[in-house]
């Protein structure tokens, strides 16, 4: 099963890059404004990956991937 959007919030990740394109968000931006990431969390890779590569669709990252994502995105944010 595909994931494509924050379930917590209820918001596709056509939506939020289709917000973010918009509103040149960046993440803390971009979960300001639609919350998404802020509740479970788990979303939290698959919007960095998004707003990274445009992509709006991913399989499931296994866990040890996810975290790699993140911990990027936050070195790079530094």
């Amino acid at each position: 099963m595909a994931v494509t959007g924050c379930v917590c919030h209820d918001i596709s990740f056509d939506e939020l890059k289709q917000i973010a394109r918009e509103s040149k968000s960046s993440f803390d931006e971009l979960s300001k404004k639609t919350n998404c990431c802020t509740g479970c969390g788990m979303c939290e890779p698959y919007v960095r990956l998004m707003l990274r590569t445009g992509q709006t669709s991913f399989e499931a990252l296994p866990p040890h991937e996810a975290e790699h994502v993140i911990t990027e995105a936050a070195s790079a944010d530094s």
